[in-house]
């Protein structure tokens, strides 16, 4: 009875323990590269992720990283509904030749990177995921710069909805993907045609009744005040719960919930960024956790394809936006800067990825080398890219541009 009021030595710490630790240290981390270098707090994250994962340090184990998807999902889902706010879809009206660069940067990425898979020797089905999945720009990194540099111009106007149609373009893709793998690996065509089409007609119906839910919370509740934001977070929540409940992609219906209040409800919407600081703080979660999924293991495996991969990805979206930039009111350096704020590419692409291979897990294997060494090296340089395009055209509109 006495040994058990007394720690047991060596001590056992909780893996949660763990965890909060290298949040902790991704903080300090992250302020450092900040103050330090003029560097974003995004990569310090990530590199604290990587460091305490399990192919390093192990503090964040295999079990921790899976018990917390739902917590990426979460995060993800909170920054594409606000990414959906923020796209107006009558701008295309007045200028379609932002759509139509919406289209042909995605367009021409995922052509090139197809390509060079197949020219690499991998199968048609790895080759249409990493295509799909290398369409997308990461939405964390865009909307947690572009609120830290309080960027404002026409360059972060259309980064932010290239970004959300790129996103769904990625995960409406991936759908009818994995409708085509369901056919090519079971030979059934009935799951290959109406799988994507329940998942897409489903996740429509449950952005239909976010964005209602949205407006009651609205019309009762001031959306800049914290405790609107909590209850925000709570809604978000269910709808997790009942796209899981019906199998149903997480990330889509958060997007077109978004983009569904912004046509519906014309009112500015005002809240404290990503949702005050709880959301700032899963924000940092999530860079933390997409930086410990990394392996360097697999980095030396896949690092060489990946290189040529990022390159040709970046080669495609740059060239779509510059194509169509000057005809659509952009200079040539808004038009480079553009391109190449597209660069990162991190939580959707894991997410979109880890789903398909638990779905087919023959895949999973030669997925995750490729997928997670374009993460690795995008997740780590993404963001510097990103801040350093915005700074370069201009639009950084705060002191931390400079490191102050």
């Amino acid at each position: 009875m006495i040994s058990n009021l007394f720690p047991v030595w060596p001590l056992t710490i909780d893996p949660l323990a763990m965890v909060a630790l290298a949040l902790l240290a991704a903080t300090v981390v992250g302020e450092l590269f900040f103050r330090l270098l003029g560097l974003p707090r995004l990569t310090g994250y990530t590199l604290v992720g990587l460091i305490c994962g399990p192919s390093l340090l192990g503090w964040i184990g295999e079990r921790e990283l899976a018990s917390m998807r739902l917590l990426i999902d979460l995060v993800l889902a909170l920054l594409l509904f606000e990414i959906g706010v923020r796209v107006n879809l009558r701008w295309f009206r007045h200028n379609p030749l932002v759509l139509a660069t919406c289209f042909l940067e995605s367009l021409l990425a995922f052509a090139a990177v197809f390509s060079v898979i197949l020219y690499l020797g991998y199968s048609l089905e790895i080759a249409l995921v990493v295509a799909t999945v290398s369409m997308a720009t990461s939405p964390a990194a865009v909307m947690a710069l572009t609120g830290q540099l309080k960027a404002r111009g026409q360059v972060t106007d259309r980064l932010l909805v290239i970004t959300a149609f790129n996103v769904a373009f990625a995960i409406l893709i991936a759908r009818v993907v994995m409708g085509y793998i369901h056919r090519s690996y079971g030979n059934d065509w009935l799951i290959a045609i109406f799988h994507p089409v329940y998942q897409l007609l489903g996740s429509l119906a449950v952005a239909y009744l976010l964005a209602k839910g949205f407006y009651l919370l609205r019309r009762y509740f001031d959306p800049a005040r914290e405790q609107s934001s909590l209850m925000l977070f709570g809604l978000l929540m269910l709808t997790l719960a009942l796209l899981q409940a019906l199998k149903l992609p997480a990330l889509l219906a958060p997007l077109l919930a978004g983009v569904v209040v912004k046509q519906t409800d014309p009112r500015p919407h005002v809240w404290p960024l990503h949702f005050g600081s709880v959301g700032g703080a899963m924000v940092i979660l999530l860079f933390v956790m997409i930086g410990s999924s990394l392996n360097w293991k697999l980095f030396w495996l896949g690092g060489a394809a990946a290189f040529v991969l990022i390159l040709v990805r970046c080669g495609g979206k740059l060239l779509g936006v510059v194509l169509l930039g000057g005809a659509s009111g952009l200079s040539i350096r808004q038009s480079l800067s553009l391109g190449a704020c597209l660069v990162p590419m991190s939580g959707v692409a894991f997410t979109l990825t880890d789903d398909i291979g638990q779905l087919f897990p023959a895949m999973n294997a030669e997925l995750k080398t490729i997928v997670m060494s374009m993460i690795f090296v995008l997740e780590l340089l993404g963001p510097i890219i990103l801040q350093r395009s915005l700074i370069w055209i201009g639009e950084a509109q705060t002191g931390e541009k400079n490191g102050t």
